[in-house]
């Protein structure tokens, strides 16, 4: 289907699926040098810099409207710039770099967390404790399944080897494809 000849369909791309996208749109994510905060004092008069090209086919892109988004450093949601690719069909999202895809908190601090737990055997005392163990479980799941049962590390080093490998290694996705980087 194309834009505004008739309903949307589900998309099944592994990277936003049960997102309403109209048919062959995918959605991706670019990480860009930019404070949050400056996002956040700006709002929708940031100055972004546009890529030079898609990364999915090489040809120009298009501005293409702003989308929400909240980080855990912030009270309130910001506005994200989006580009579109009329060639590829692809939309794009920039994004501050420092943030995995489906993340509020940045790398950053959910190492920091991961290694207070492990040093200290103790949860942060500035974050939710469910936020904390919900990466503990995860990030342990994701050491079991990618690096195997067999790993004798501790989970702040297989938090760096999956990292390395490319993986998001607190993600909850089930399929490989979403875990990565």
């Amino acid at each position: 289907m194309r834009w505004g000849s008739g309903p949307l369909t589900e998309i099944h791309h592994p990277l936003h699926a049960g997102t309403n996208l109209p048919a062959g749109v995918i959605l991706l994510v670019l990480s860009v040098d930019v404070d949050v905060n400056d996002l956040a004092n700006q709002g929708k008069k940031f100055s972004w810099k546009k890529p030079a090209a898609c990364p999915h086919c090489g040809l120009n892109l298009w501005w293409h409207g702003f989308v929400l988004c909240y980080f855990a450093c912030l009270t309130e949601a910001i506005y994200l710039r989006r580009l579109y690719c009329p060639h590829c069909q692809t939309v794009h999202r920039l994004r501050p770099s420092g943030y995995w895809q489906r993340f509020r908190s940045s790398e950053q601090e959910i190492y920091e967390t991961i290694s207070h737990r492990t040093h200290k055997k103790r949860w942060r005392p500035d974050l939710p404790r469910p936020r904390q163990r919900q990466w503990w479980r995860r990030l342990g799941r994701l050491v079991r399944s990618v690096l195997g049962i067999t790993f004798v590390g501790s989970l702040l080093l297989g938090f760096s080897q999956l990292v390395r490998q490319g993986f998001i290694p607190v993600s909850s996705a089930e399929k490989s494809e979403n875990r990565l980087i």
